[in-house]
């Protein structure tokens, strides 16, 4: 399939809120310097700085060790983030993220339906959701995905671009170029909304 690398590269991370506080726990939040994140995020639980939030500070420790490729350690923060508070929806996509790297694209479904349960308008589980299927080679259901994550949010620019590679495997190149277009109106710079874009343009010129 010709743009399956942009969907290994391109994953929808989802980092809540930064901790309104200074020092380790605003640390653990950034994700600029992952191996920071992690060191912060250690910190803030071994010194028990934020009980009430203490899903939170496993949940960026694990998304900043799967971002890391430390899928192990991702995997138990992750796990434990949800044992404190089941219904807390962010780590559902992170786990979704691994599973669908692992081409687990069922288990990965699951984790995106359990995050939509617990919050229907989840615009980023939508997306993610729209990714397994494509993977899965279910580019309708793909868009549908798509499409929904976009009426939740309208400038969210990465199920547009999804939606054009869906497209374009279905043999759409009018609709993808326009969701592409679409796309880098929203965010001029973004390489992978300009490649499937040049792309598209390119075929045209050929047929």
């Amino acid at each position: 399939m010709i743009f399956v690398r942009f969907f290994a590269g391109l994953v929808c991370t989802v980092i809540a809120t930064s901790f309104a506080h200074a020092g380790p726990i605003e640390d653990c939040s950034q994700e600029n310097d992952l191996r920071l994140s992690v060191r912060a995020c250690s910190k803030v639980i071994e010194s028990n700085l934020l009980l009430e939030k203490l899903e939170m500070t496993y949940y960026f420790r694990g998304n900043a060790h799967r971002r890391l490729g430390n899928t192990r350690r991702a995997l138990k923060d992750l796990q434990r983030s949800l044992e404190i508070n089941p219904f807390y929806k962010h780590p559902y996509i992170e786990l979704g993220i691994i599973s669908k790297n692992r081409k687990d694209y069922q288990l990965a479904l699951e984790h995106y339906n359990r995050a939509l349960e617990i919050d229907p308008r989840f615009a980023k589980a939508y997306y993610n959701r729209g990714s397994v299927f494509f993977g899965m080679n279910k580019y309708t259901q793909s868009i549908a995905d798509y499409d929904r994550a976009t009426e939740l949010e309208p400038n969210y620019v990465f199920p547009y671009i999804g939606r054009a590679f869906s497209l374009l495997e279905m043999g759409d190149n009018k609709a993808a170029l326009a969701s592409a277009e679409h796309a880098l109106r929203l965010a001029p710079r973004n390489a992978h909304a300009a490649e499937i874009r040049a792309h598209i343009l390119d075929e045209a010129k050929h047929n």
